[in-house]
């Protein structure tokens, strides 16, 4: 009996491990953006610019920035600090083929992910993505996130 017991217990965490696991993103995260790593110092990045509008506090943007990715049109890449240290980038664009071709180029990168409402994306141990399309407004938005330490 006792041994029934010691094999279905880990037999359940065999299960909940797998679960969990299976939680995560197949591909690699990304480790930078556009040649910026995550992390990298703000002050190692002189062509980024703040963005002057309030509620923008630690904000970014680079003159001349492509506004394209993939075969998409976008509106604008921000580029987010805390500590000084680069952890987030939101890219902005409209329409529903854009938010498509994002979407398509980020699923044969990552392979599939998951969806939560709205938003689908990708989670690995200390790094998400997530994309969103608000049909009233016709506007999205795809943010990558760095949730590891910054020293």
């Amino acid at each position: 009996m006792t041994k029934h017991i010691m094999l279905l217990a880990l037999l359940g965490v065999l299960v909940a491990g797998t679960a969990v696991a299976g939680d995560y993103a197949m591909g690699k995260a990304p480790t930078s953006f556009r040649g910026l790593a995550w992390g990298t110092a703000l002050e190692d990045v002189p062509e980024l610019l703040p963005v002057k509008k309030s509620g923008f506090k630690n904000t970014y943007f680079r003159h001349g920035e492509s506004l394209s990715f993939g075969d998409a049109a976008i509106q604008s890449v921000a580029y987010y600090f805390r500590k000084d240290r680069l952890y987030r980038v939101g890219v902005a664009f409209s329409g529903r083929a854009n938010h498509f071709l994002i979407k398509e180029r980020l699923l044969s990168m990552y392979g599939p992910g998951r969806t939560v409402g709205s938003r689908y994306g990708w989670m690995w141990p200390e790094f998400s993505i997530e994309i969103d399309y608000d049909d009233d407004a016709g506007s999205g938005g795809l943010y990558y996130t760095y949730e590891g330490s910054i020293e």
